[in-house]
């Protein structure tokens, strides 16, 4: 029987990968996309260059005390739960949830801002097959129909929500992962609810693999963006520290849309966790006055 040995989650938005003097690229994606539509707020006049550096200095901190958590659990096994934006879940085939079951993945850390091939950065992680195998049938017996997939469509490999947070926190150990594809961008988009049973039978089906003792869980994505949404943040980080679950599973779906639906896997891991998370910084990096940017979030689960 294995041991789920921790879990952590994080954000892994783009302006992690580049630092903040560099942020006007993504400055002007928000600008095609929202035009002149967003008012300016008053009290984001304040967000200074020295200010953007410190928030960024922050995440960096909270990103390595979350690949030390890592180190000291040293599991034999990274399960992750991240979404797929049109990478590998395509038109042809959007399943709710799907289990990659390959024997190993490649993923790119490839950013389109700098015109670099979705190709380029790509490192190569083997998958824990027989883990990912136990977790489709597993999740089958419970009464879920997750699909499964040997190959990787995407030119990159698994998409960025897998490759990031790979790259940052497997820079001092290494272990076979199990990717977890969650759509929540697209219909079908599982409802708070539902990855609320999906992160609970997710644990009950890692405790009982036998191949393994200590298996660790990895959520990416969140919290909200485009647009921030502090006051959306804090009432989910603070259901998070109190191991609300009922709270986050009555998340609304209009409400968990773009970027925000990311939330889902954030959801699905502390469900899996069944117990108080420990935030370690909650950092909402602002990119304009009009409130665009990626709120980021970092916390973790331990025994």
């Amino acid at each position: 029987m294995a041991d789920l040995v921790g879990l952590v989650a994080m954000s892994h938005g783009p302006q992690l990968m580049i630092k903040p003097d560099q942020w006007d690229l993504l400055v002007e994606k928000d600008k095609q996309r929202y035009g002149d539509s967003l008012p300016v707020k008053p009290e984001l006049m304040a967000e200074t260059p020295e200010v953007k550096w410190a928030k960024w200095n922050r995440c960096m901190e909270a990103i390595a005390f979350l690949r030390k958590k890592l180190l000291e659990w040293s599991p034999e096994a990274l399960v992750i739960v991240a979404d797929d934006q049109h990478e590998n879940l395509l038109d042809d085939n959007m399943p709710p949830f799907l289990i990659y079951i390959g024997e190993e993945a490649k993923a790119s850390v490839s950013l389109r801002y700098f015109n670099e091939p979705k190709s380029a950065h790509r490192t190569k992680y083997k998958v824990h097959r027989p883990l990912a195998e136990h977790i489709v049938e597993g999740l089958m017996e419970v009464g879920f129909d997750p699909a499964y997939s040997r190959v990787l469509r995407y030119e990159g490999g698994l998409g960025h929500a897998f490759a990031r947070p790979l790259k940052f926190l497997m820079k001092d150990f290494s272990c076979p992962i199990v990717p977890v594809m969650v759509n929540t961008y697209h219909p079908p988009a599982p409802s708070a609810s539902r990855c609320v049973q999906f992160g609970v039978a997710l644990a009950e089906i890692i405790r009982r693999a036998k191949s393994l003792n200590r298996v660790a869980i990895l959520g990416s994505g969140g919290l909200s963006h485009t647009i921030i949404d502090e006051n959306l943040d804090r009432n989910v980080l603070r259901a998070l520290e109190e191991n609300d679950t009922k709270s986050l599973g009555f998340l609304p779906s209009s409400v968990l849309v773009g970027g925000t639906s990311e939330i889902r896997n954030w959801i699905v891991t502390a469900a899996a966790a069944d117990r108080a998370a420990r935030l370690v910084d909650y950092v909402p990096c602002y990119r304009t006055s009009t409130g665009t940017g990626c709120a980021m979030g970092f916390a973790y689960w331990e025994q």
